[in-house]
């Protein structure tokens, strides 16, 4: 496959990191009013986005086009996962997100109007809230749409992940898992996800 040369692209991407880091704080400032905490700014004010003890991330992901290709339909293309982190700012130029309906198990597409932003539910979230807001499950597979298989497709991902001295705790209802700092929940996670591959 040929490189393809994106002028200025360490510049958009920054515009974009600067744009998605704001939208995300705006949102986290709403959930913790929805949430009813005693000081809504809390979770939003866990993130201090481009700072040393931050680990929030943009990244490009790039799905060639599948037709011609020697691939099944159904195939995967990004596994069955949910994010580590408090929220997922997704932005796709075409429709290849699938989100698990946890009512049937059933895995469903998901698309946002023109010029909207899908958000998913992260795992620490889910912590924060005592399985309130519960991480969505998703997926990316070869599509049986020949438009789909015919076009290239891109997605961009704003991961919002607290800072690592964090301590996350249940905030809202029973306290159902005993606190831990960002640093530890996230070597945990990495380490279950290796184990997790070293079995398959």
């Amino acid at each position: 496959m040929a490189e393809i040369e994106i002028p200025d692209s360490m510049k958009i991407l920054k515009e974009w990191w600067g744009r998605l880091s704001t939208l995300s704080l705006q949102f986290m400032k709403l959930m913790g009013l929805g949430l009813r905490l005693k000081d809504p700014s809390y979770i939003a004010n866990s993130h201090s986005f481009g700072s040393s003890q931050n680990e929030s991330a943009i990244r490009v992901n790039f799905y060639p086009a599948t037709v011609n290709k020697d691939l099944e339909t159904g195939q995967v293309r990004c596994g069955e996962h949910s994010d580590y982190g408090s929220v997922t700012l997704l932005i796709q130029d075409s429709p290849g997100l699938e989100v698990m309906n946890r009512s049937t198990g059933e895995y469903e597409a998901v698309t946002a109007p023109p010029g909207g932003i899908i958000v998913n539910i992260g795992d620490v979230m889910q912590f924060w809230t005592s399985d309130t807001l519960v991480a969505n499950k998703h997926r990316v597979l070869v599509s049986d749409d020949k438009h789909l298989q015919e076009a290239d497709r891109v997605s961009i991902p704003f991961f919002a992940m607290p800072d690592q001295t964090t301590l996350i705790e249940c905030l809202v209802g029973r306290s159902k898992y005993p606190p831990v700092t960002m640093h530890e929940w996230l070597k945990q996670k990495i380490d279950s996800a290796f184990k997790e591959r070293q079995l398959q």
